[in-house]
């Protein structure tokens, strides 16, 4: 082959590969970000888990895995944001365990047979404060017992509950309810029925929830 050909073929072959480059990049720049196509959330009801000022002007709804490390990440935020904004806002938690994490539905399961007992945000905090020691177990069955003595259930109620179907859908309800509003990562935050970026600071999450605040009373 002659040169000149060699060099028009390499070269059209680097035209081509730049042009792909910018057109991924075009395309990831105008992807919208995460949470961008959700839709609003259900109503909170008395079926819900919920925790704060039943009379709020903000509710804060939370789609969480207990195995999730984000999840795990944001507890403290969220425990912090409930102690110093107890009149400002309520909490409400419901259940997305992702496929990818072993452990997540044993867990959300656990947090219903304590729920059963009236002990579910106990045992929300025990097993966020507790989840790099039982996340990658093959059985943390016995820890997640553990943490129901520690928290005086009953114990032959809690070996009943844990494995009932009635507690399971509970959280593929709201697993199910999650997923047809769009939602595909954890934790996922709604502000007054608006999902929201998730902050990276608490005086970031604050500040929404002060800025939601004093939008409802206006």
């Amino acid at each position: 082959m002659h040169m000149n050909s060699k060099r028009i073929i390499f070269w059209a072959g680097f035209v081509i590969i730049l042009g792909l480059i910018v057109w991924g990049l075009i395309a990831a720049f105008n992807k919208p970000g995460p949470g961008a196509e959700l839709t609003a959330p259900p109503p909170v009801t008395a079926a819900d888990h919920v925790i704060g000022n039943q009379n709020a002007p903000v509710t804060i709804i939370e789609y969480g895995d207990f195995q999730c490390p984000a999840c795990g990440y944001y507890y403290p935020t969220v425990e912090r944001l409930i102690a110093e904004s107890s009149s400002t806002m309520r909490l409400v938690f419901r259940h997305f365990p992702l496929s990818q994490h072993q452990n997540a539905m044993a867990a959300a399961m656990t947090s219903e047979a304590a729920a059963v007992q009236g002990k579910f945000w106990e045992m929300y905090s025990l097993l966020y404060q507790n989840q790099d020691a039982w996340s990658n177990l093959n059985d943390p069955s016995s820890i997640f017992a553990g943490y129901a003595a520690q928290l005086g259930l009953n114990m032959t109620e809690y070996t009943s509950d844990i494995g009932s179907s009635t507690l399971r859908d509970v959280i593929t309800s709201d697993q199910d309810g999650g997923i047809a509003i769009g939602i595909d990562q954890t934790p996922t935050f709604f502000v007054n029925g608006k999902v929201i970026t998730n902050p990276p600071s608490y005086d970031q999450f604050k500040a929404l929830i002060d800025a939601a605040a004093s939008s409802s009373s206006q």
